[in-house]
């Protein structure tokens, strides 16, 4: 069974719960091409910079405040969030619910981030999700830019229609893990992390 077939299978049962919050902060489109070969090296390389960079951070990121850790994390990601697609839309809420680490809202184009992870030492998985939430925007902006990205077009219709049918979380965790839109994105942050922090000096 392909996804397309699993996906009509559960559409009529699915109930969507997921709660993005909304803001009115402007996110800004490119108008370059997004190539996908050189928003992988851009981001390794960011992940590189930023690990590198904490050994003459003042005060690194284990002893900074949550402010200051928020724009270190804001600076990592303006070093490769206009090959998405869109820059200016990374921003941490208070209040998220606690399972919910991120999230990218395909109608605003912002990305949403659990401030709770502020709070953790180790930035490594702030970072993959802020990783994670990057490629859905740039999935988001394939769909409706295909002509300014190097994704191949069954790709892209297949992203396309896995968001019109998204499975969240609380129906099926399993079918939520590994539909093309979440395989995808796990697969890109967690690679462009372990690239980037294994070729730091």
């Amino acid at each position: 069974m392909d996804f397309f077939e699993f996906i009509d299978e559960l559409e009529q049962e699915q109930v969507n719960t997921d709660q993005i919050p909304m803001s009115d902060e402007p996110v800004f489109m490119t108008y370059e091409f997004c190539d996908e070969q050189v928003m992988e090296e851009s981001t390794i390389s960011a992940v590189k910079e930023f690990v590198e960079a904490d050994e003459h951070r003042h005060p690194p990121y284990e002893e900074a405040s949550p402010k200051e850790r928020a724009q270190y994390l804001k600076e990592f990601h303006d070093k490769f969030n206009e090959i998405t697609g869109y820059t200016n839309n990374l921003h941490f809420r208070e209040g998220m619910d606690p399972e919910n680490l991120g999230a990218f809202n395909p109608v605003t184009k912002q990305i949403d981030l659990n401030a709770d992870l502020l709070k953790e030492d180790d930035p490594q998985m702030v970072m993959e999700t802020i990783m994670h939430e990057s490629r859905h925007a740039y999935q988001d902006f394939a769909i409706n830019h295909p002509e300014q990205v190097s994704v191949d077009a069954e790709t892209i219709k297949t992203w396309e229609y896995n968001f019109d049918h998204y499975i969240s979380p609380e129906f099926d965790f399993e079918a939520y893990v590994n539909q093309p839109v979440e395989a995808d994105a796990n697969d890109f942050s967690e690679r462009m992390y372990c690239e980037g922090y294994c070729s730091a000096a």
